[in-house]
């Protein structure tokens, strides 16, 4: 048999098929134009080869191309339905490295001495950050930038989302701790506000899936139960509330974070405290759900999750059996406390706090939200 021109595995398999049918000739004594190898093929017989080629080599890439999309490892599935977002905030305290930055003297205690002090940390973090699959989550505590990169990093590396983050450096020059915005959508914005006395804060526009945008303002307020400490407190508060106003004429707003204050609603000075200053009119606070109130491991409500124009579904605690390891730690630098197997050390002295929230209606081009100029709250 002549040899056949090189051609794909599927179409040499085609033409030799039917030269094998045709070895005799043409049907009929009519010649048809020579196949180039000096076998005459008849026209139709010629034209049906090529076809038949043609589709099975279109089947093969097609099915090549179905293998290697179902090799793509899929994103984890996410927290909540469809039209509503997971966004959380998580108290990492004293999340620092063991590179030797010159550090405040309050952080010295809390800073590592060695790499693998630092990654048991950092992984116990990792890990949930990654199993708690939220949309976006605000991390205070942080010693900076470096820190961080390295936990984004390793979150995808364990499968987790494939986080963006915002970060602009505070100003807190006691501590040095930082804030964060980790989020799953796109970051259009980050910024901190000049006129705003919180050493600890940070504002990011985030972009939903439908193209709608939200703001997320992160706040690590001032601690403390003694009178200057709630003083200092509540003239944060009263600077962020500032800030958030003007934010609310733009977007739906969400403030998250560590506040500090254990007043709840209903309380008798709520509406005076942080976070009653925080929840004016159109706002709701996650600690309005009695499931989202043990947010430190010693069951206190310092964490909150205040959300502002949008609807607040949900809200919980989430984490404690993967924090807290034996008992509540003793109040000391947690790099002190060791991590051996049936030791105390704790991942954090605070639990994830998450909330379920709806996604906005979208508005009408050039309409406000009309709520933010009604209340100053102070």
């Amino acid at each position: 048999m002549p040899s056949i021109p090189s051609l794909s595995s599927s179409r040499r398999l085609a033409v030799a098929s039917l030269l094998a049918t045709i070895a005799c000739g043409p049907k009929g004594g009519t010649e048809a134009p020579d196949s180039g190898n000096g076998v005459t093929l008849p026209p139709e017989a010629k034209a049906d080869a090529e076809t038949k080629a043609d589709a099975e080599t279109k089947a093969d890439t097609e099915a090549k191309a179905d293998t290697e999309a179902k090799a793509e490892p899929a994103e984890p599935a996410g927290k909540v339905p469809e039209g509503s977002i997971a966004l959380g905030t998580f108290n990492l305290e004293w999340a620092y490295d063991a590179i030797p930055d010159k550090r405040p003297s309050k952080a010295q205690p809390n800073v590592p001495k060695t790499d693998e002090v630092w990654e048991w940390k950092r992984n116990h973090i990792v890990d949930i950050l990654a199993q708690e699959r939220l949309d976006i989550v605000v991390l205070t505590e942080l010693g900076g930038e470096r820190e961080i990169s390295d936990i984004v990093t390793e979150i995808t590396v364990k499968d987790g989302y494939d986080y963006r983050y915002a970060w602009v450096e505070g100003e807190d020059r006691l501590t040095g701790q930082q804030v964060a915005i980790l989020s799953r959508f796109p970051i259009d914005e980050e910024r901190r506000d000049e006129e705003t006395s919180v050493g600890k804060h940070l504002a990011a526009d985030i972009e939903l899936p439908d193209g709608q945008m939200i703001t997320v303002v992160a706040v690590h307020l001032k601690e403390g139960r003694f009178k200057g400490a709630v003083e200092a407190r509540q003239r944060e508060a009263r600077s962020v509330q500032r800030f958030v106003r003007k934010l609310r004429r733009k977007h739906p707003v969400i403030i998250a974070g560590t506040f500090g204050s254990s007043s709840l609603p209903g309380d008798a000075d709520y509406k005076e405290s942080a976070p009653g200053t925080l929840a004016t009119k159109g706002c709701t606070d996650s600690a309005s759900k009695s499931s989202a109130r043990q947010t430190s491991v010693d069951g206190q409500p310092v964490d909150r999750i205040i959300v502002c124009d949008m609807e607040l579904q949900d809200a919980q605690t989430a984490g404690r059996d993967r924090i807290v390891r034996g008992d509540v730690d003793p109040d000391e630098p947690w790099p002190t406390i060791p991590a051996d197997e049936g030791a105390q050390r704790d991942v954090s002295d605070h639990v994830v706090l998450w909330a379920q929230v709806a996604v906005p209606a979208k508005k009408e081009e050039g309409s406000g939200e009309g709520e933010a100029d009604d209340e100053d709250g102070e």
